[in-house]
């Protein structure tokens, strides 16, 4: 066998095969990196980043009369008050997360995406829903101040 001796010039450059393989191996490196990244992302995903604070303040006692029943989008609320009592139900249906909307007769809560139906109490009346509304933490401070923990 015989070496040909090569010139600077050609021992510093890429033959095309070599040229295309290194193009070809970068291509797979920059896919997989970019699909590792967005494996990442998914799994450290913490939620709706649009949903409600875990404490809202939901103005003052003053806001919401006796025997009525006010929603309050900031905690995606109803929040419900008797003589005595206030309550707070969740708005989101437990079914597929669509907001539900007060009954025209004003006896409970209707999802318009598909028609369950839930009693003033937050109970499940008609489905396709499983499960009633979610009963949320309310509270009046010393200064009327209302806070929902959603």
């Amino acid at each position: 066998m015989s070496h040909v001796k090569q010139t600077p010039d050609q021992e510093n450059s890429v033959s095309r095969r070599r040229f295309l393989t290194l193009v070809v191996h970068g291509g797979w490196l920059a896919a997989m990196g970019a699909l590792v990244y967005q494996i990442g992302r998914f799994l450290g995903a913490e939620g709706l980043e649009t949903g409600p604070s875990p404490l809202v303040t939901a103005g003052i006692l003053a806001d919401y009369p006796p025997e009525t029943t006010t929603y309050v989008p900031e905690a995606r609320a109803w929040v419900q008050r008797s003589a005595n009592e206030l309550t707070a139900l969740d708005a989101v249906c437990p079914h597929l997360g669509c907001l539900v909307q007060q009954k025209e007769a004003g006896s409970g809560f209707r999802c318009p995406c598909h028609g369950s139906e839930f009693g003033e109490d937050g109970e499940l009346e008609r489905g396709p829903a499983e499960r009633p509304l979610r009963q949320l933490d309310i509270q009046t401070q010393a200064d009327d101040t209302v806070t929902i923990r959603t």
